[in-house]
C-alpha cells in the first residue's frame, strides 16, 4: 500500500462545522446555522459524559453475542489490542464485526458514507460534490455487483454476514443502551444496520486512494502548454534516473489475457444506427462532432480536475509513498527469513489501521486491517509474512466520447451511435428530502467531465474484484506456491506483496489488472470510438514478481519494478511510480550489509537519508566558485556559514540538522529556477492541480533535476530554451543564494532558527479536523523521499501509519501512530504515538487469558 499523488482532502474539513463545535462553541447552546444545536451533546446520560463512558478500558466481562457456534474468547493486551480465539470461522468473523464496531462504529460509518455517497445526508450540502464524485465513479454500483457475484449461499458470502451480524449487534447494543458514540449523537443521526455491501464499499474507497488518479488529464494540459515533444522530454515513459526494479527478467511476451470482469452499468447498448466505417476512421481523435475551441477543451479538463481534487478519500492519499523488503536466512543474522513493512497513508487519529491477532480452526493470523474489513491485510500466519507497497501502475484511462447535439445522449462506437446508460439517483440530504443526480455511462465507464462534452473514465477499481477471497487464501497459505496462487483473483489495486517464509524463502509478487489498450499513447486520454479501447491485462504468469533472488533480497518502495526491456505498457514516470530514491537507499543499506538483524531492519524503516542531496549539494561548492570567479559577488559570513553547514551535513533530514533546512529551500528554489521559467512562458494551468506545479511533488520533475544535475550535457535541460540557455552551475549558484536570502529573512542569521525540527512539524490529524483531537505538531525528520517519509509539506500529515519487522518463527514486532479506540478520551486513542515517534515498537505476540488485562468471553 501505499501513497498515490491524490491530494488531501475537502470532506474531512466537511465536519469541522458539527465536531471541531464540541470543544470550540461555548457549551451551549442553540445550535449554529446548519449545525444542531449542542444541548444534548453535554448532557450527562446523552452526550460528552457518554463518550466518557465508552473510553475506559475494556474489563473483564461475559457478553451476549447471538449467532454464535460456541464461546469465543478475546484477551485484550495493555494497548487494547485483541486476541481472538474462536472454535469456527463463522463465529471469527462475528466477533470481527462485534470489536470492530465497539471501537471504530463512527469512522466505519464514515467511510461507508463516502463510498455510497450519502456524506451530504450527515453533514449538509457542502458535501454534495463529493457524493456525486462517489455515485459518478460507482464505488456502490461495484459493490453491489461483487456481493451479487459472492452470494449468501458461498463461504465468503457467509463469512461476511457474519462478520455484518456482530457489528449489527453492537449497534443494537449501543442503541438500547444509549451509548452511540458521541459523534452520532452530535450529528443527530443513528447508523444503520450493516451488511456485505458497507465491507466491499471500504474495500473499494481504500482502491480509490490507492489507483484512482487524474494524470492522463495532467499529460493533455502539459502538452497543450509546452508541446507534446517537451512534454514527452520532461515526464517520459520510463524516468531518466535509475529505479532500481526488483524483476530485472528475462521477460516474456505472452500473449494477453481478457479482462472478464465488466464495469457495472457500461454494457454498450446493442441498438444504434451503423454508419459509414471511413466517417470514424477519418477522424479518429474527434472529441466531438460538434467544434469546440482549444479554450473549451481546456475548460473541460480543468472542470474534472477541480472535481477530482477537491473530493479526495477520507482515507487520503498524499506524500511518499509504502515501502516493503524482504531478507533470506542466507543473510539473515540468525539464519531466518525476515521482513519489514510500513505503507505510509494519512496519518490519522482515529488510525487507518486496527491490529488484532485472530485465531479459528483453518486461521490464524496477526497484524493490521481496515476496520469496516474483517481480518488484516498486512501481517503474518504461523508460516509466512507478508506486506504491501503500490505499484503505482496506470490504472484510469480517460475516453474522450464522440458525441453530437443532433443526438442527445448517445455515443459513437465502433461505428454506431449507441445511447448512454443513465442511472437516476436520489442523494439524501441533511434535515429531510433529496436532491436528483443523474449518471450517464458508455461502454468506457461513467461519464465525468461537464461543459457538454463527454469524456468517460475507465477505472480498474470499478471492476467487481475478488480481492477479499484472495486475502483469506493469503491468510491460510503456507509457502510461495500457495500464497501466489491464492492471489490470482486480485484484481485492484495492484500491489507488490512482499513475502517471507519460515523455511528462508522470500520474493515479491504484484498482482493485479494491469490494462493493456491498442494505442500509442496511453498516457494521454484516448478517442472513444472503439479504436483505442483496453483489450485485456498483462497474464498473471508474467506480472512482475522474484522469488529467492541471488542479492538473497528483495525491495519495494513504489519505484517502476521492471526494466525498460519489459514488453508490456505499465505506466509512466508522471503515471505515477515514485522517484526511486527510497528504493535505491534500501537497496544500498541492504547491499553494504552482510548479515542483517532485526535492529538493523528497524534502524533502516527510521533511515532520515536523502539520496537526492547526497547527490546534488556536493555540487554546490564549486558552482559557487564558478559562477563567481572574479569575486564581483561577495560572499557574506552566512553565505560561508551556510557552505560549510552543508559540508559537513551528512545528508539525514535529522530534527537537529540546519543544514536538512538548507537544502530543502534549495531545491525549491532550484527546480523553480531551472523549470519556473518554461512554465510562466508556456501558460502551464497550476492554480488547477499541485501535480503540475514546478517543485517536489512533481516526482518526474524531481528525477528531470537528478538526471540534469549529475549528468547536465546530456539530458537537454541546461543550456537549452528550457533554462533560456543558463547552465547548471548558474543556476544552482542563483538558488543557493535566494535560499539564504529567503532564511535569513524568515529564521534570522542563527543556524539553530533553521533545525529541521523547528522548521518541519508532523501531526496525527483528527479524523474529524478537531484540533484537540489530534496530536501534535510535534518535530518531525524525514522528507518526500527519505525511507521514514513524510508527505512533503513543512506540516507533514503523512507517512508510515504502520511499521513492522519480523524474523520469520521467532518475533514480530509493529507500531502505529495513535492507538486502537477512535474515542478521543480514551487511553487507547494515542497511546503509541510517542513509541512511533521515537522509532520503538511494540511486540506482536498472542495475548493468553491469563496475561490479559481485560477478558471478554462472547457468548
Amino acid at each position: 500500500m501505499s501513497i498515490s499523488k491524490n491530494k488531501g482532502r475537502a470532506i474531512a474539513k466537511l465536519i469541522v462545522a458539527t465536531l471541531v463545535l464540541v470543544v470550540t462553541i461555548s457549551l451551549g447552546i442553540s445550535g449554529y446555522g446548519t449545525v444542531p444545536s449542542l444541548g444534548n451533546t453535554f448532557n450527562p446520560f446523552l452526550g460528552v459524559w457518554t463518550m466518557a463512558n465508552n473510553a475506559k478500558p475494556p474489563v473483564t466481562q461475559t457478553l451476549r453475542l447471538p449467532g454464535l457456534n460456541s464461546a469465543v474468547t478475546v484477551a485484550f493486551d495493555a494497548n487494547g489490542v485483541p486476541t481472538i480465539n474462536a472454535s469456527s470461522d463463522h463465529d471469527l468473523f462475528e466477533a470481527m464485526g462485534y470489536i470492530h464496531a465497539h471501537f471504530r462504529l463512527f469512522e466505519m460509518d464514515l467511510l461507508r458514507r463516502e463510498a455510497s455517497g450519502t456524506l451530504t445526508q450527515i453533514v449538509g450540502n457542502s458535501a454534495l460534490s463529493n457524493d456525486e464524485l462517489e455515485l459518478t465513479l460507482g464505488l456502490n454500483r461495484t459493490a453491489a455487483a461483487e456481493w451479487k457475484k459472492i452470494g449468501s449461499k458461498s463461504v465468503l458470502g457467509k463469512d461476511l454476514l457474519a462478520y455484518a451480524a456482530g457489528v449489527n449487534y453492537q449497534i443494537s447494543q449501543f442503541k438500547s443502551n444509549g451509548n452511540l458514540p458521541a459523534q452520532f449523537k452530535l450529528l443527530k443521526y443513528t447508523p444503520a444496520n450493516w451488511t456485505p455491501i458497507d465491507s466491499l464499499l471500504i474495500e473499494g474507497d481504500l482502491t480509490q486512494v490507492l489507483d484512482f488518479n487524474v494524470t492522463s488529464i495532467d499529460y493533455q494540459l502539459l502538452e497543450k502548454s509546452l508541446g507534446y515533444t517537451k512534454t514527452m522530454a520532461l515526464f517520459p515513459v520510463v524516468a531518466n534516473n535509475p529505479q532500481a526494479p526488483y524483476d530485472l527478467g528475462p521477460y516474456k511476451k505472452a500473449p494477453l489475457s481478457p479482462i472478464t470482469q465488466v464495469i457495472p452499468g457500461t454494457t454498450p447498448n446493442s441498438t444504434g444506427r451503423a454508419i459509414a466505417a471511413k466517417t470514424v476512421m477519418n477522424k479518429p481523435k474527434k472529441r466531438s462532432s460538434v467544434k469546440l475551441s482549444a479554450t473549451s477543451l481546456k475548460n473541460v479538463d480543468l472542470s474534472i480536475l477541480n472535481w477530482v481534487n477537491s473530493s479526495q478519500p477520507l482515507l487520503k492519499s498524499v506524500g511518499g509513498n509504502s515501502n516493503n523488503w524482504v531478507v533470506d536466512s542466507t543473510k539473515s543474522a540468525n539464519g531466518h527469513a525476515m521482513i519489514a513493512g510500513d505503507p505510509h497513508l494519512h496519518q490519522s487519529l482515529p488510525s487507518v489501521w486496527y491490529q488484532m491477532v485472530a485465531s479459528s480452526p483453518t486461521i490464524d493470523i496477526s497484524g493490521v486491517g481496515i476496520p469496516g474489513l474483517p481480518g488484516i491485510l498486512i501481517g503474518h500466519n504461523k508460516n509466512i509474512a507478508w506486506s504491501l507497497t503500490n505499484t503505482q501502475n496506470q490504472a484510469t484511462f480517460f475516453y474522450q466520447e464522440v458525441t453530437s447535439p443532433s443526438r442527445p445522449g448517445e455515443y459513437l462506437w465502433k461505428s454506431k451511435w449507441r445511447k448512454m446508460n443513465v442511472i437516476n439517483y436520489k442523494i439524501p440530504l441533511r434535515g429531510g428530502g433529496y436532491k436528483s443526480y443523474q449518471v450517464r455511462l458508455t461502454v468506457h465507464g461513467p461519464i465525468l467531465s461537464k461543459f457538454g462534452i463527454s469524456d468517460s473514465v475507465y477505472w480498474t477499481g470499478a471492476l467487481p474484484s475478488g480481492d477479499l477471497s484472495a486475502m483469506i487464501g493469503v491468510w491460510r497459505s503456507s509457502n510461495f506456491s500457495q500464497f501466489r496462487n491464492s492471489l490470482k483473483t486480485w484484481l485492484a489495486p495492484t500491489q507488490n506483496f512482499a513475502y517471507a517464509d519460515v523455511h528462508g524463502n522470500i520474493g515479491i509478487v504484484a498482482p493485479g489488472i494491469y490494462p493493456q489498450v491498442k494505442a500509442a499513447r496511453p498516457w494521454l486520454p484516448l478517442s472513444g470510438n472503439g479504436s483505442n479501447d483496453v483489450v485485456g491485462t498483462i497474464p498473471y504468469s508474467q506480472v512482475p514478481m522474484v522469488y529467492d533472488p541471488p542479492t538473497h533480497f528483495a525491495f519495494s518502495a513504489n519505484q517502476r519494478e521492471v526494466t525498460s526491456k519489459y514488453p508490456y505498457y505499465i505506466g509512466t514516470s508522471a503515471n505515477f511510480f515514485s522517484n526511486g530514491f527510497r528504493a535505491r537507499t534500501i537497496k544500498k543499506v541492504l547491499s553494504s550489509t552482510k548479515k542483517v538483524t532485526m535492529a538493523q531492519m528497524e534502524a533502516l524503516q527510521s533511515n532520515n537519508v536523502d539520496l537526492l542531496a547526497s547527490e546534488i549539494v556536493p555540487l554546490i561548492k564549486g558552482a559557487v566558485a564558478s559562477s563567481n570567479p572574479s569575486g564581483a559577488f561577495t560572499l557574506s559570513p552566512l553565505y560561508k556559514q551556510y557552505l560549510s553547514s552543508l559540508e559537513k551535513w551528512n545528508y539525514s533530514m535529522d530534527t537537529t540538522s540546519s543544514a536538512a533546512t538548507i537544502w530543502w529551500y534549495f531545491l525549491q528554489n532550484y527546480m523553480t529556477d531551472t523549470f519556473g521559467g518554461l512554465w510562466s512562458r508556456s501558460g502551464v494551468p497550476t492554480a488547477k492541480d499541485p501535480n503540475l506545479v514546478v517543485g517536489t511533488p512533481s516526482t518526474a520533475l524531481v528525477e528531470d533535476i537528478e538526471a540534469a544535475s549529475l549528468h547536465p550535457s546530456s539530458t537537454g535541460i541546461f543550456n537549452t530554451s528550457i533554462t533560456s540557455g543558463q547552465s547548471r552551475n548558474k543556476i544552482i549558484f542563483k538558488a543557493f543564494v535566494q535560499t539564504v536570502t529567503q532564511l535569513d529573512k524568515a529564521y534570522g542569521s542563527s543556524l539553530s532558527a533553521l533545525e529541521w525540527g523547528k522548521v518541519h512539524k508532523r501531526e496525527f490529524v483528527s479524523l474529524a479536523q478537531v484540533k484537540q483531537f489530534s496530536y501534535g505538531p510535534f518535530p518531525g525528520a524525514g522528507d518526500s523521499w527519505t525511507v521514514d517519509a513524510a508527505d512533503g509539506n513543512l506540516l507533514s500529515t503523512a507517512g508510515p501509519s504502520w511499521r513492522m519487522v519480523g524474523e520469520l518463527g521467532v518475533k514480530f514486532v509493529g507500531i502505529i501512530p495513535g492507538g486502537q479506540s477512535e474515542n478521543p478520551i480514551s487511553p487507547l486513542y494515542s497511546n503509541q504515538a510517542l513509541a512511533w515517534r521515537q522509532g520503538r515498537y511494540l511486540p506482536m505476540v498472542p495475548t493468553s487469558a491469563s496475561s490479559a488485562i481485560a477478558l471478554w468471553t462472547l457468548r
